[in-house]
């Protein structure tokens, strides 16, 4: 499984029209149809979370996955920020900011 998850990380850092699609987490990665879980299993808690009004969320969400969201990830001034997006508890999409703090 490993080697599988290596792999796969290989390939989306060694071709440019998928990279962007994926997030690299450690060891695995996370694509779009993930779920809330998964990716929180594998990359942790967001710096922060907001609805898509932009209002921060408290706790870890609401029941049943809720309604549409961005997670952030801010891994430092040396990393480029994530932004995730959620629409009924699956990832939707993927996109890369400027370089965090």
């Amino acid at each position: 499984m490993r080697r599988l998850a290596w792999l796969v990380a290989t390939a989306l850092l060694l071709s440019p029209d998928v990279a962007p699609a994926g997030l690299i987490c450690g060891r695995t990665v996370v694509l779009p149809g993930a779920s809330k879980r998964e990716v929180l299993a594998k990359c942790g808690q967001p710096s922060r979370r907001q609805s898509l009004d932009g209002r921060p969320l408290r706790g870890r969400g609401r029941k049943g996955g809720g309604g549409r969201e961005i997670w952030v990830y801010d891994l430092g001034s040396r990393q480029l920020v994530r932004y995730l997006t959620f629409d009924r508890g699956r990832l939707r999409s993927i996109d890369f900011g400027g370089y965090g703090r």
